[in-house]
């Protein structure tokens, strides 16, 4: 089994949060980036809140990298 609910959920946080960091963004720069509330970004890096398909292309966007990279990173994330 790939992971359950929850951790596919935090290892997207931390994969959020890594790649905000890598770029040195705050959360709210990230969030400024995307068109969301600061808010957001700290709830899915803690793996509170669970994106819609649309937000993690709109993620994708302002980090400068594919939703499927995104995912991939996830996936990895998660068979380590």
């Amino acid at each position: 089994m790939l992971g359950d609910k929850e951790q596919i959920e935090k290892a997207f946080g931390q994969v959020i949060k890594e790649l905000r960091k890598s770029q040195n963004l705050s959360q709210a720069m990230l969030a400024e980036l995307g068109d969301f509330q600061r808010t957001f970004i700290s709830d899915l890096e803690r793996g509170v809140y669970q994106p819609t398909l649309y937000s993690i292309f709109r993620l994708g966007g302002a980090l400068g990298i594919s939703p499927h990279e995104i995912l991939k990173r996830v996936e990895e994330k998660i068979r380590d």
